[in-house]
């Protein structure tokens, strides 16, 4: 389950909503728990105790087995391969992991199966942003503010690529670049002699 997919487990269903509709979660454990997370069948026990909705399988191949709605890859890369990719069920794949494709042909696997890939960069990006935001000297509000905006920006990314007719990696490279480049203009703007009256 990782770092990242311990806070899905609790997030998902939250309040009114899908966990009150009897939706179950199923996840695979981690092979790299974090030094101060249990290790091994305790940590997946303390995650099913803390979370009865949760139930743990044998590993990825019995994961994606299961009948899903969205898998969510947040410990482990290369997660999605061929074998998974055909076996899948889910409509959605979205997580935090990096690099969750095993190589760039397995998006065009998942669209051909009509299956919505969130690219990692995009959905994970938060961590980046909390590291923008300390050099700036560290503000929770300011950095969650931030990071609400992963939502948008990952919607905009999905409606570039349906509007070029493209994946969403490609897409997200795209709408990357060009702020790249805007953020290149910015800087070649003169401003004139700083400090002269």
């Amino acid at each position: 389950m990782g770092g990242q997919g311990a806070h899905v487990a609790p997030g998902y269903g939250a309040g009114e909503g899908p966990r009150e509709a009897g939706v179950e979660r199923s996840f695979e454990p981690a092979a790299d728990q974090s030094a101060e997370a249990l290790e091994g069948p305790a940590a997946v026990d303390a995650v099913c105790a803390r979370h009865p909705q949760v139930r743990a399988v044998a590993g990825a191949e019995a994961l994606v087995a299961e009948n899903l709605d969205i898998l969510s890859p947040c410990a482990l890369g290369g997660t999605l391969n061929e074998r998974v990719v055909d076996a899948l069920t889910a409509r959605i794949v979205c997580g935090g992991a990096n690099n969750q494709l095993a190589h760039h042909g397995i998006e065009k696997l998942l669209a051909d199966r009509g299956i919505l890939y969130a690219p990692d960069y995009v959905v994970n990006s938060g961590g980046v942003i909390q590291v923008a935001d300390e050099l700036a000297g560290f503000s929770f509000e300011r950095a969650r503010a931030a990071t609400e905006q992963i939502f948008v920006t990952t919607g905009k990314v999905l409606a570039i690529a349906d509007a070029d007719g493209v994946p969403p990696s490609v897409a997200a490279d795209r709408l990357a670049e060009r702020r790249m480049a805007e953020v290149g203009r910015l800087r070649g703007i003169w401003l004139g002699t700083m400090g002269s009256a």
